[in-house]
């Protein structure tokens, strides 16, 4: 199991690399049309890991909840909820922007100038919450542990 945990730690890891990467350097390259070859091929990844991340977090929740009363410090108290709750937007604004770049027929107007507002806090968040989680699944599964 431990293998199965900091394999996904890892891919989390570099899924969120790969986003914030390429959310600098898309400037660079793209040319100016509403079609974003790479990002089209990285959401799908991006879903997965974004789903996988609101499990992890719901269960990192639920543990918290089911411990002893007063055995969690506040600091634990507060991680596990910024990460349940920041992973509940990202679900939300991720699905609901990828969902609606699915259609074709979205990619018009204002639904463009939309993307370019809100899928750049999309990815940000995205790139926040994969590290933070794939972090966390690498060091309980047993990698080195940051001091």
């Amino acid at each position: 199991m431990a293998f199965l945990t900091k394999g996904l730690g890892v891919l989390m890891i570099l899924s969120g690399i790969a986003a914030m990467v390429l959310l600098m350097v898309t400037p660079l390259f793209h040319d100016g049309s509403p079609d974003y070859p790479a990002w089209r091929a990285l959401n799908y990844v991006m879903a997965v890991m974004v789903a996988a991340s609101l499990l992890i977090a719901g269960k990192w929740k639920y543990l918290l909840r089911r411990s002893e009363p007063g055995s969690a410090s506040t600091l634990d108290v507060i991680r596990v909820n910024a990460v349940f709750l920041g992973t509940i937007v990202l679900t939300m604004w991720f699905f609901w922007e990828w969902f609606w770049t699915l259609n074709p027929e979205s990619e018009t107007g204002d639904a463009v100038t939309s993307h370019l507002i809100y899928f750049p806090l999309v990815d940000a968040l995205y790139v926040v919450i994969t590290l933070t989680i794939g972090g966390r699944l690498w060091c309980e599964a047993g990698g080195e542990t940051a001091g």
